[in-house]
This record gives structure tokens, sequence and C-alpha cells, in this order.
């Protein structure tokens, strides 16, 4: 069996980070995310991503670039840990080492994000889940997922088009955009509740939130 590759245009680190919370959702304990891609293209952002899915606080992710990896874990019920890696400086199999990146492994009890994953392909899990992220413009991202077989059930993100409830257009679940087709249409419902196009059928309860 081949890898599921999936292939989604992002528009805004907004919508890289949607994408990477919904990837995070359905990870566990000892998978790898191994992100690629050049300076600036939002790996980092991938990551507060896939930590917002986790339950962990975004706002606490940044770069470990000089610290080669740093861990997290969920502040609520989840006890869900995430642990950064970064290998843009690392020099050699010392540096990977000296993190500890073997026991990380094989104690799979975090989910670990690489990023510049491309330095250290051969130390990584053939069952990783690999992530390119390639520029198209100053906002636009080309993030590509490569899942293994053996995740393809339990990490699925696709599903079959459901219709766009602005202008029925076709959509499936993995569009970041998801249900709209677009930011536009996803505007255009928003317009709708603020200009009280839409009625509530009963009151609102403190348990809706």
């Amino acid at each position: 069996m081949t890898a599921t590759v999936l292939t989604i245009t992002t528009r805004g680190e907004d919508e890289t980070a949607r994408l990477a919370r919904r990837l995070a959702e359905r990870l566990e304990p000892g998978d790898v995310v191994a992100l690629i891609g050049p300076l600036g293209a939002g790996k980092t952002c991938f990551v507060r991503g896939l930590a917002s899915g986790l339950g962990i606080d975004p706002a606490e992710i940044s770069s470990p670039t000089f610290v080669l990896c740093q861990e997290y874990e969920a502040s609520g019920e989840s006890g869900a840990r995430l642990v950064h890696v970064d290998a843009y400086r690392m020099t050699g199999p010392s540096d990977l080492d000296s993190v500890g990146w073997d026991e990380l492994l094989a104690a799979r009890r975090a989910v670990i994000a690489v990023e510049w994953a491309d330095r250290l392909a051969d130390r990584l899990p053939p069952e990783g889940i690999a992530v390119e992220i390639a520029h198209v413009d100053e906002d636009t991202r080309t993030v590509t997922i490569g899942i293994p077989p053996a995740l393809a059930a339990r990490v699925a993100l696709g599903g079959d088009p459901a219709p766009c409830p602005i202008c029925r257009t076709p959509i499936a679940p993995a569009s970041p955009t998801f249900p709209f087709c677009s930011s536009r249409c996803g505007l255009v419902d928003l317009g709708r509740w603020l200009g009280e196009g839409y009625r509530i059928s009963r009151p609102i309860a403190d348990e809706d939130g």
C-alpha cells in the first residue's frame, strides 16, 4: 500500500493553523509529524495549530531553533503532550542524540513535530506523517500531507463532498474553509447572522456556551 497524499491550499496563517488543528485532533502519543519547507513557509504556524488541536495554548509555541527541542503539555484534562524539535541548526547525529531522540520515539508519550525534518530523514520513523509547505504567494501556501498506510484509517482528513450552505458548491471536509467553499462564503454567512438574517428557534441557554 502507498501513502495517502492530500494537497490543500491555505490562504493566511489562520487557515494553515486550522488545517493543523484538524490533523492534531486525529493524532495519538507516539505519532511524528515531519515538517518540510523553506524559511517563512509556515512550519511554526503549523506546529501552533497542532498545539491547539491537542489542547495546548498555541501562544506558548515558539521556534526552538536555539534549544533544539521543547516540550509542552495541555493544561486541561486531555493531558496531551507535544514535543517540538527544530533541526535547522543541527550539525549531525550527536545533536539529535542530545535531545534523547531515540528515547522520545520509544516512549510514545507525546506527539512529536519536527521542523526541517528533511535534515534528519534517516532518523525519522517510517510511519511518520510528512507535511510539506510551499509558498504560492505572500499569503497563500500549498500544504501536502503524506499519511502512511498504517495511519490512513485514523488520520483521515478527506471525506465525501458536502454542499456549501451559501452557494451549494460541493466542498470536501478536508478543505480548511469547510463547511464553506471559500472565505467569501464564510463572510456571507457571518453577514447574515449580524444582519439578523437567521432566526434562533429557541431561547439561548447557558449550556449553549
